[in-house]
């Protein structure tokens, strides 16, 4: 059985990385889309949404707690993928937005739909056991903060959806937008820099691990397609290059109205850990 204990929902990994985490001398033994390890009831997908342009280029994508999933050309491991209910296999996931960047874990995921299509590979729709929706974080970190006093736990809970101490905090800070200085405050989101997940309680309620932001912005930064630079620019993904910014409500000018140094630190880790970037692997 390949050990998972070190892998965190919501963390990046590289194959490399995996590959001696699991004692395998290369990650070629898992560098194709499916891996099956020798005598383990387990299933690992390595998905990539967008695919080099020389590679068959299958319609795989993630929505809400659903992973939309076109198997194996030649359908090697189609079966065994679609009776793992039954026999007791576990699959797990690894999701990117684009090839040659590294893989986020996205947990375990089961097998609720599947269809054969003519001269197609056969189609998976799996559901997500974690969609890192707010919820889900919140049970899933429960342990971090069940013994805090209740007035913090509140203030920890509210902060993961924006609300509560955090977003008061940020409203001060910013007053509207950090990009654009739009004061429609009921539409605009608290978002963390770094994901709250990985925070500690007290970055969890530090305004200065977060952004007041339209939800355009939101949205890209949370996914780590936008991130800023020291000087507070905004970067664009290479998962959104074919995208026109006026498209997406951004623009290439884009930059945070102000930056403090308490910022950067934050920032940095979002530019690491989150922001989707390119590797060798």
């Amino acid at each position: 059985m390949l050990d998972f204990s070190r892998i965190q929902i919501g963390k990046k990994y590289e194959r490399p990385w995996l590959a001696k985490e699991w004692g395998y001398r290369s990650y070629r033994a898992f560098a194709k889309g499916v891996f099956c390890p020798l005598g383990a009831r387990q299933i690992i997908l390595f998905v990539t949404r967008i695919k080099q342009e020389s590679l068959e280029q299958y319609n795989d994508y993630i929505s809400g707690e659903y992973l939309f999933w076109e198997g194996e050309k030649r359908h090697g491991h189609d079966k065994r993928i679609a009776n793992a209910g039954v026999s007791g296999d576990t699959i797990h996931l690894f999701f990117r937005e684009i090839h040659h960047s590294p893989f986020e874990y996205r947990g375990v995921v089961t097998v609720v739909k599947t269809a054969t299509v003519p001269r197609r590979p056969m189609r998976f729709v799996f559901r997500l056991a974690h969609d890192l929706s707010a919820q889900d974080d919140i049970v899933m970190h429960e342990p971090e903060f069940a013994l805090l006093p209740a007035t913090e736990k509140q203030a920890v809970v509210k902060a993961r959806v924006g609300q509560g101490t955090f977003r008061q905090r940020l409203i001060e800070m910013w007053e509207g937008c950090a990009v654009t200085d739009v004061r429609l405050h009921n539409v605009l989101r608290a978002s963390h820099i770094k994901p709250w997940r990985f925070s500690s309680n007290s970055e969890r309620l530090d305004p200065y691990n977060g952004l007041l932001l339209l939800p355009q912005y939101d949205q890209l930064f949370d996914k780590g397609l936008i991130s800023f630079n020291t000087n507070g620019e905004i970067i664009r993904s290479r998962a959104i290059d074919d995208i026109e910014p006026a498209k997406l409500g951004i623009d290439v000018k884009d930059k945070l109205r102000t930056l403090s140094k308490k910022h950067l630190r934050f920032l940095e880790y979002h530019r690491d850990e989150v922001f989707v970037r390119f590797s060798e692997y």
